[in-house]
């Protein structure tokens, strides 16, 4: 349900309501089946809820991109690693 949730895109705007979550899903729905890319949205979905209770952080909705570069920031000897 919570996949579903996040996967939702608003009337009014036509926004969707996370967009770095629906971004993976239509990148997935590119090559998988729908049911195949909900399953990998709910397995992201997971991986994040289980990361904010190990490192007892809120939710912060951030993008891949910015992602990076926090992580850059945080490890400078680990470019090369980075995609």
């Amino acid at each position: 349900m919570v996949a579903l949730n996040n996967l939702k895109v608003d009337k009014g705007s036509g926004m969707p309501v996370n967009p770095v979550i629906h971004s993976y899903y239509a990148d997935k729905c590119k090559a998988k089946k729908k049911n195949v890319a909900v399953g990998a949205v709910m397995h992201k979905i997971c991986n994040i809820i289980f990361a904010m209770l190990r490192d007892n952080k809120p939710f912060e909705l951030i993008t891949p991109q910015e992602h990076c570069k926090r992580y850059l920031a945080a490890h400078p000897g680990k470019a090369e690693n980075v995609a």
